[in-house]
């Protein structure tokens, strides 16, 4: 039941938009951009998936958590790598939070984009 529900494909796809537009932003410009990466990586899997909400939303967490992970991990070796390692230990409830809070903007995400296919279909 599970394999029926989460899909690889779309969910690759995400991963990979969040992580290129995070590179992106972060090297360019400097900006951390990363609640609206997040949110467009979520609205893309809810819609390549397109089924329902549910799906929708579970992608969108699993893409998440996914690329949350991955963009941490990123941030953590740049911080390291610029001196900042003996602060690494206070910052990680902060890092912990970004991490929810880009789960929930999958999800956000993911719902909009079901919801986006949903209604594309329908007309």
């Amino acid at each position: 039941m599970i394999n029926d529900m989460i899909k690889w494909k779309p969910l690759l796809i995400g991963i990979i938009i969040v992580t290129i537009l995070y590179i992106i932003s972060d090297i360019a410009s400097g900006q951390n951009m990363l609640l609206s990466e997040f949110l467009l990586g979520g609205i893309t899997v809810g819609f390549i998936i397109g089924e329902d909400i549910k799906k929708g939303a579970i992608n969108g967490a699993l893409m998440g958590l996914i690329a949350g992970t991955l963009v941490t991990v990123i941030l953590l070796i740049l911080l390291y790598s610029q001196g900042y390692a003996q602060m690494l230990g206070a910052m990680i409830g902060t890092i912990l939070l970004y991490i929810g809070i880009e789960i929930v903007l999958g999800v956000i995400g993911g719902v909009i984009g079901s919801i986006i296919k949903s209604e594309a279909i329908k007309s």
